[in-house]
């Protein structure tokens, strides 16, 4: 038996099993990775001005009152809950957000749609269905596999043996200092 054939076919037939999904968690991690600028899953595309007058004692403003509120502004959204949180409150609906200043009672509603592509890719991070988790967990394993017959494949100057090792020990050092010092 060829181990050096068998790895590289593994090598390759995972490699393009898994070459989709490896693109997508590229591009979406990539894209959660600057999540601080930009929100990688939804964007506003309408936003929609708001005044609330608050009353004075802060224990009367509770969901029922924003409820309420909603209704005598036109604004026909449905309430699914309400925090005070950041400074002020947010309210949140399906589709949408808003943050009202607890002083002024101004506000704003910003209503989101997922990002076609890139926001499903986003979601794949965050699935906690059974089903993706063993499907994940196998992918993990075969990604594991297209590393390690991806270092033993290379045979001669280019081989693990005489330069791969480094490469590989610089991929391990490079992450690890980063992760130290962050």
């Amino acid at each position: 038996m060829n181990w050096n054939l068998k790895m590289r076919n593994w090598h390759r037939d995972f490699s393009y099993f898994y070459a989709g999904l490896l693109i997508a968690f590229s591009i979406s991690g990539i894209a959660l990775n600057h999540r601080h600028s930009w929100d990688p899953r939804d964007y506003v595309y309408e936003s929609i001005d708001l005044k609330i007058d608050l009353p004075k004692d802060r224990d009367a403003i509770t969901e029922e009152f924003f409820r309420q509120s909603l209704k005598e502004n036109n604004i026909d959204l449905k309430l699914r809950g309400t925090a005070y949180r950041r400074g002020g409150y947010n309210l949140y609906f399906d589709g949408a957000y808003a943050f009202v200043n607890p002083f002024t009672g101004e506000g704003e509603i910003e209503r989101f749609r997922t990002r076609p592509v890139l926001g499903q890719m986003v979601d794949l991070h965050k699935s906690t269905s059974n089903v993706w988790l063993w499907y994940s967990d196998i992918f993990a394993i075969c990604v594991l596999l297209i590393c390690i017959t991806g270092l033993v494949i290379a045979k001669g100057k280019g081989g693990f043996k005489k330069r791969g090792w480094k490469l590989a020990l610089l991929g391990v050092i490079i992450p690890s200092v980063l992760w130290f010092f962050l």
